[in-house]
C-alpha cells in the first residue's frame, strides 16, 4: 500500500483569491477557524459578526434582515441581568436592552458594508437540528441557556430550507452581482445530538449543498469530505474526538489554498508566513543584543514586503 489516505481531487475554483479581496465567512466554528488561517497570511478578512452559528434557517436570516435593511425589531431575550439576541451567538450580549440594540444595529451595518465589498462569501452549515421557540416557532441561534421547555427542538426539512436559501441566493447576488459564493459542510460532528442524528443531520446539510449548487450558481468546498475520508483517522481529532485539531486544519487550508490561490499568491502567503512566525517567536532572552536584532531585521522584512504588496493587511 502506497499511502494511508484515500486522495481525492479537488477541482481547482474557476475564480482565484488574492491579497486586496475581501473574503467574508460566515457560519459554524470551522468558518472561524479557516478564516483565522486567512487572516494569518494577509488577507482581508470578516469573520462571524453574530458569532457562531450552526443553523442554515439563522445564516439565511441574518442576510435577509441585512440586505432588506428594514426597520428591524430585534429579538432579543433577558435572561437574569444579562440581554441576548436569539439571531446571535452569546458572545453578542449585554447588561441592558439599549446597549444591546445599538451593538445589533452596528453588528447589521458592519455587516451590510463587508457584503457590498465582499469577493468572496464563504458559508459553512454546521447541523440540520435546530431549536424553535414554542411561543412563535421562531428557530434560534443560540438557547441561551433558557430552559429548554421554551424550544423544541426539530429536524430541519430540506425543501424548506432550499427555499429559504433559493430566495437568499437571489437577495445576496442583487445586492452584490459580484460576488462569489462557496459553501461548505462543517466537519464538526454535533455528537451532543447523537451519532445517528447528526449524520442523519449532515445528509440534509450536503444534499441542501447539492442542490444549491446544481441550480443556483454558487460551489462547494468539501471540507467535510476532507475530513470524514482523507483525514480518516483520530489522531487529527482534539481530545473531544469532535474537533479537527490544529493538523487537520492545517491541511484543510492547504487544500483550501490549492484551490483558490494561484501560484503568485501561494508564494506571498508563504513570506508573509514566515514573517508572522518570526514576530510569535519569544526568546528567554528577550533584551539581548542578538533578540533585538532579529527582531529588527523581521521587522525591515515586513516594510519591504508591505512596500511591494501593499494589499496584504496585517
Amino acid at each position: 500500500m502506497d499511502s494511508f489516505f484515500l486522495p481525492f481531487e479537488i477541482k481547482p475554483a474557476v475564480f482565484n483569491i488574492k491579497h486586496g479581496d475581501h473574503l467574508l465567512f460566515l457560519g459554524s466554528c470551522f468558518s472561524n477557524e479557516i478564516s483565522n488561517k486567512a487572516a494569518f497570511y494577509g488577507f482581508d478578512v470578516k469573520a462571524d459578526p453574530f458569532g457562531t452559528i450552526f443553523h442554515p434557517e439563522v445564516i439565511a436570516r441574518n442576510l435577509a434582515d441585512v440586505i432588506d435593511q428594514e426597520n428591524i425589531k430585534e429579538r432579543i431575550i433577558e435572561r437574569d441581568d444579562l440581554f441576548f439576541s436569539w439571531d446571535a451567538s452569546g458572545t453578542l450580549f449585554s447588561y441592558n436592552l439599549e446597549d444591546l440594540d445599538l451593538k445589533l444595529k452596528q453588528t447589521r451595518k458592519e455587516l451590510l458594508s463587508s457584503l457590498s465589498s465582499a469577493k468572496v462569501l464563504f458559508i459553512t452549515f454546521g447541523t440540520a437540528w435546530g431549536y424553535s421557540l414554542k411561543e412563535n416557532s421562531l428557530t434560534v441561534a443560540n438557547c441561551h441557556k433558557v430552559p429548554n421547555t421554551s424550544f423544541e427542538k426539530q429536524l430541519a426539512s430540506i425543501d424548506a430550507l432550499e427555499q429559504t436559501w433559493t430566495n437568499t441566493i437571489n437577495k445576496l447576488k442583487a445586492f452584490n452581482k459580484d460576488v462569489e459564493l462557496v459553501f461548505t459542510v462543517s466537519p464538526v460532528r454535533h455528537t451532543k445530538d447523537g451519532v445517528v442524528e447528526n449524520n442523519q443531520s449532515k445528509a440534509i446539510l450536503i444534499e441542501l449543498v447539492r442542490r444549491l449548487t446544481a441550480n443556483q450558481g454558487v460551489s462547494y468546498f468539501p471540507s467535510y469530505e476532507i475530513m470524514m475520508d482523507e483525514l480518516r483517522d483520530y489522531r487529527f481529532y482534539k481530545k473531544d474526538r469532535v474537533h479537527p485539531n490544529e493538523e487537520a486544519v492545517e491541511y484543510i487550508w492547504g487544500k483550501f489554498k490549492e484551490t483558490y490561490l494561484n501560484e503568485e499568491t501561494m508564494k506571498i502567503c508563504s513570506k508573509v508566513g514566515k514573517i508572522q512566525q518570526a514576530n510569535q517567536h519569544r526568546s528567554l532572552y528577550s533584551e539581548s543584543k542578538e533578540y533585538l536584532k532579529f527582531q529588527e531585521k523581521n521587522k525591515r522584512n515586513l516594510e519591504e514586503l508591505l512596500k511591494e504588496f501593499p494589499n496584504i493587511k496585517l
